[in-house]
């Protein structure tokens, strides 16, 4: 486990996957699992770096309000200096699973071309009109191709898939079937979908 600085505590991520590999893919997750590998047989199969980075409640706040100095705001830019130091020079593909689904969002938005694909699972869409207004200018300026996953019980639908993908100008939607997936309540997870993520953000990387 390693730590970056951010605010007064610490940023908790790990590196693992194939060292020193041309394409470096980061996971931005929540929980007691964020840092852990979604699925090693799967990602084995990749010639590929991850950076799996877990973010805690505070560090969501207000996801937004990005243009002041919210604590999300604040994180988007712990997380740049973050890769600039782990994956120096590279293209880069980035997931967000859930509530770290708009930080994914909003970063891959700051970093432009660097982000050159983007998957987000499982991600609602903000819940108010308010919240929607301040999200769609930074959604323009999300460039990466992007990928959209949603299915089984929620709580993101395909009608949040599709506001997103109405948004964002290279994006598409991937609804998922759950039965017989591993899940989390009805939920499809990152783990259950990771295949096909993978496959998304690290394009010529699956090892032949």
């Amino acid at each position: 486990m390693s730590r970056a600085p951010w605010l007064d505590g610490e940023l908790e991520y790990r590196s693992f996957g194939t060292p020193g590999a041309p394409r470096a893919v980061v996971v931005l997750r929540t929980g007691d699992i964020s840092t852990i590998d979604p699925d090693v047989r799967v990602t084995s199969g990749f010639d590929v770096r991850i950076v799996a980075i877990g973010l805690d409640a505070p560090e969501l706040e207000n996801p937004p309000a990005f243009g002041g100095q919210t604590p999300a705001g604040l994180t988007v830019g712990a997380l740049e200096d973050l890769l600039a130091r782990e994956a120096p020079g590279t293209r880069v593909g980035l997931v967000g699973e859930r509530s770290a689904g708009p930080i994914a969002i909003h970063l891959a938005a700051a970093m432009g071309g660097t982000v050159d694909r983007l998957a987000i699972v499982g991600v609602e869409s903000p819940s108010d009109p308010l919240s929607r207004d301040l999200h769609t200018p930074l959604l323009d300026e999300v460039t990466a191709d992007t990928l959209i996953v949603v299915g089984g019980e929620g709580p993101a639908t395909v009608r949040d898939a599709e506001w997103y993908a109405g948004r964002i100008a290279r994006a598409r939607v991937d609804v998922i079937d759950a039965e017989g997936l591993d899940t989390i309540n009805g939920q499809v997870t990152l783990t259950a979908v990771w295949g096909s993520v993978l496959a998304h953000v690290a394009p010529g990387a699956e090892r032949r």
